[in-house]
C-alpha cells in the first residue's frame, strides 16, 4: 500500500473532530435590546421627549454662544436642529488601529423629541456595514457635537473607516467638542473634568445602576467568543446616557455664554463660572461683553476683592480706551492692596502715556519698588520680585525723561543765565 493509500484509509476511519462552539446566550437581540437590524448591522432606536431630559433652551442656543465656548469661527455655521451627537464604546482606550468601535451611538433633534440611533456590530465581519451608516448619517448632518470626540472618537472613526477603504467626511462638519468647552468653564473648579464628574458636579445627576466603563470591552469580548449577551442592555443604556448628558452639558455651556446674568430656575451662574466666562470673552477681543461680567463679578463679592479681577476690569476698560476708569480700578487696587507692583506700574503708564504726568509716573513707579523691598523685608522671598527689573528700567527711563524735561524747561527760561 503506498502512502497516499494508507493517508486515505487513516482518513476513512479517523472519526471527525469538529470545535465545540458554545451554546450562544440571549442571542435573540432584536428581543434583549429592542432593536433590528439594518442594511447589514444591527440598529437599536429610543426616543427621548424634552421632558424627560435636561435640555430646555436648546433651540434657543445661539451659533455666536458656541462659536465662542469653542473658540471655533466654524461654528457659526453649526445648525443643532440638524447636528449629529455621537458617542461610542470601543474595545480599548489606547486608539491606534487595534481598537475599534463595536458601539457607535448618533442622537439628533426630530421635531419635539431627541432620537438616539445604537449600531451595534455582532460580528467584526460587519464593521464596514456599520460604518457605512454612519457614513450616511454624517452626510445628512449639518454639525457634529461630541465629548472628546476631536481627540479620540473621530480619529478612531476615521482610522476604521480607511481600514475599510472608505473615507468618512468629518472635517466638512463644523464640531463642537464639550470637553474641551467644559474646561475653559470648570477646570479650575473640578479636578475630574469627566463626563461623570460634570454630570454629578453640573448637572447634578447619578447615574444608578450605571456599568462602569472600563468594564465595556470585556462584556463586549466576552458577547462574541461566548454569545453572552446578558449584559450588552446596560451597555446600550450606558452609551445612551452618554448621549443624553452631551446634550444637557452643551444647553448649560451656551446657557452661561449666552446669558451669562440671566437666572434660570435650575442653577444659577455661580462667580467662578461668571469669571471663566468674562475670561473668555476677554481673550477672543469682546472687552466690553468682559467688563460687564467682571463688574457684576466684583458687585457680587466687594468684600473680598480678588486681584485677578481686578486686572482683568482694568484691562478691560484700557483696552475700550476708558482710561479714567482704569485709573479708577488701579487706585483703587492700590489702596486695598498695597504690595502688588502690577496696579502701580499700570498707573504709571497711565500717568505717563494718557495724561503727560512724568512726576507722578516715577512717584508711582518708586511707591511699587517701595512695596517690593518692605515684602521681601516681610516674606523674606518675594513672590514679585520678577517685577522688580522692569521697575527699576521704568524708574531710570522716567528720571532720565523728566530730568531732560527739566533742562529744557530751564533753557527756554529768558531769566536762565
Amino acid at each position: 500500500m503506498t502512502l497516499k493509500e494508507k493517508l486515505r484509509e487513516l482518513e476513512r476511519v479517523q472519526p471527525k473532530i469538529s470545535t465545540p462552539v458554545p451554546p450562544r446566550k440571549n442571542a435573540k437581540l432584536d428581543d434583549l435590546l429592542g432593536g433590528s437590524e439594518q442594511d447589514g448591522c444591527f440598529v437599536v432606536e429610543r426616543r427621548f421627549t424634552f421632558g424627560s431630559i435636561q435640555v430646555g433652551g436648546i433651540h434657543d442656543i445661539s451659533p455666536a454662544a458656541l462659536a465662542i465656548a469653542g473658540k471655533d469661527e466654524r461654528l457659526l455655521t453649526l445648525d443643532l436642529a440638524r447636528a449629529l451627537f455621537l458617542d461610542t464604546e470601543t474595545t480599548g482606550l489606547a486608539g491606534g488601529s487595534g481598537t475599534a468601535a463595536f458601539l457607535v451611538g448618533v442622537g439628533r433633534f426630530e421635531e419635539e423629541a431627541f432620537v438616539v440611533r445604537q449600531y451595534f456590530l455582532r460580528q467584526p465581519s460587519e464593521e464596514a456595514a456599520m460604518l457605512k451608516q454612519l457614513q450616511a448619517a454624517i452626510e445628512q448632518s449639518r454639525g457634529l457635537v461630541t465629548f472628546n470626540g476631536k481627540s479620540f472618537d473621530i480619529p478612531l472613526l476615521r482610522t476604521r473607516a480607511v481600514l475599510n477603504r472608505f473615507t468618512i467626511d468629518f472635517d466638512r462638519l463644523p464640531h463642537f467638542d464639550v470637553l474641551h468647552a467644559a474646561r475653559r468653564l470648570w477646570k479650575d473648579q473640578f479636578s475630574d473634568c469627566s463626563l461623570g464628574g460634570l454630570e454629578n458636579n453640573i448637572l447634578y445627576l447619578r447615574r444608578s445602576q450605571d456599568i462602569p466603563g472600563a468594564l465595556i470591552p470585556q462584556i463586549f469580548f466576552d458577547f462574541l467568543r461566548y454569545g453572552d449577551a446578558s449584559q450588552l442592555p446596560e451597555v446600550f443604556a450606558h452609551n445612551r446616557q452618554d448621549l443624553v448628558s452631551m446634550t444637557a452639558l452643551l444647553a448649560r455651556i451656551a446657557q452661561l455664554v449666552q446669558h451669562p446674568l440671566q437666572r434660570d430656575s435650575g442653577a444659577p451662574i455661580t462667580p467662578h463660572e461668571l469669571r471663566r466666562v468674562a475670561l473668555l470673552y476677554r481673550q477672543l477681543g469682546d472687552f466690553a461683553a468682559s467688563a460687564t461680567l467682571f463688574e457684576q463679578l466684583l458687585q457680587k463679592s466687594p468684600s473680598a476683592p480678588r486681584l485677578e479681577d481686578h486686572l482683568a476690569l482694568g484691562l478691560c476698560y484700557k483696552s475700550q480706551r476708558r482710561h479714567d476708569e482704569a485709573k479708577r480700578v488701579w487706585q483703587e487696587l492700590i489702596e486695598r492692596l498695597p504690595f502688588h507692583p502690577l496696579p502701580y506700574i499700570e498707573l504709571a503708564k497711565h500717568f505717563e502715556h494718557r495724561e503727560g504726568a512724568v512726576t507722578a509716573a516715577l512717584d508711582a513707579v518708586e511707591r511699587a519698588l517701595r512695596s517690593l523691598r518692605l515684602s521681601e523685608e516681610l516674606s523674606r522671598k518675594s513672590a514679585w520680585a520678577v517685577y522688580q527689573t522692569d521697575l527699576l528700567h521704568r524708574q531710570t527711563r522716567l528720571r532720565r525723561k523728566l530730568a531732560t524735561r527739566t533742562t529744557n524747561t530751564e533753557f527756554m527760561n529768558p531769566d536762565f543765565p
